[in-house]
């Protein structure tokens, strides 16, 4: 009884029901603990928006995002670097064109997609190449050189043929001349698979495969870090098991991995 009179009273000095003081400070504690839960998954996903935290939350994302606003919750991210972007190979301009394009719906192994990014660590370029399966979003081959080259494409090809044992059926990339070299459509003819390069000028046709760097090099953050050329390829593997198993890829609503196996499952 005494505290519904000292609920009234404030009621009566706010200017409130004072039913609302009890629905507030609810609401209050309910937006707490959605922080709460927020900040937890920020330790293990420090990328993630309101949209992916909301699938790992089971919530809804217009919720997440409000709280988010009201306690000024960002994504720890860290910075970026530019892209490298490689030169387009004048030579076969006309020869090979987006096969892509009216696919909507590939099927597992069917398109892999490819890209070249450079890294700079302790006053050197590195760069790294990565194939992503189209169907899964799955990082099926990642490898690390010292040069841009056809060498360090179809070395990165070859391992993904031996994890994946498969052979796509379209191999997919700009029209960078690492990928268009007389090495790599030679051994594309020996496999059978149809070589497609994105349009001149249009780096979104090959979307999926840029994304992966641009959200690699954000979560990384300064690879200075590392004492040694080991231990940053040891974490450079860490994470793409991380990105393919664990990571919410928004368009999938879960890893690529999981997303995989229920192709697997439903087929």
């Amino acid at each position: 009884m005494k505290a519904a009179y000292n609920k009234r009273l404030i009621g009566e000095a706010m200017g409130v029901n004072s039913k609302n003081i009890y629905h507030c400070s609810r609401k209050e504690t309910d937006d707490l603990e959605v922080k709460k839960r927020i900040e937890a998954v920020f330790k293990k996903h420090p990328a993630y928006g309101h949209r992916r935290l909301a699938i790992e939350l089971t919530m809804n994302k217009k919720k997440v995002r409000r709280i988010m606003r009201k306690f000024n919750l960002k994504p720890p991210r860290l910075w970026y670097q530019k892209k490298y972007l490689t030169v387009p190979n004048i030579k076969y301009a006309d020869e090979f064109k987006n096969l892509i394009k009216e696919i909507a719906t590939p099927q597992i192994d069917e398109i892999w997609a490819s890209d070249l990014t450079y890294l700079r660590y302790q006053h050197q370029f590195l760069y790294l190449a990565a194939i992503c399966d189209l169907a899964t979003k799955e990082v099926v081959a990642c490898t690390l050189g010292d040069k841009h080259d056809s060498v360090l494409v179809l070395k990165t090809v070859k391992e993904a043929i031996v994890k994946q044992k498969a052979v796509p059926r379209i191999f997919h990339s700009d029209r960078g001349r690492e990928f268009l070299s007389e090495n790599c459509i030679q051994y594309f003819k020996q496999l059978g698979t149809k070589i497609s390069a994105s349009d001149a000028g249009s780096p979104w046709q090959n979307g999926h495969a840029e994304s992966f760097f641009s959200r690699f090099k954000a979560e990384t953050g300064d690879l200075d870090r590392f004492e040694d050329l080991g231990q940053l390829t040891e974490y450079i593997y860490q994470y793409i098991y991380y990105y393919n198993n664990e990571r919410i890829i928004t368009r999938l609503k879960t890893s690529p991995v999981a997303y995989k196996q229920s192709l697997r499952n439903s087929s």
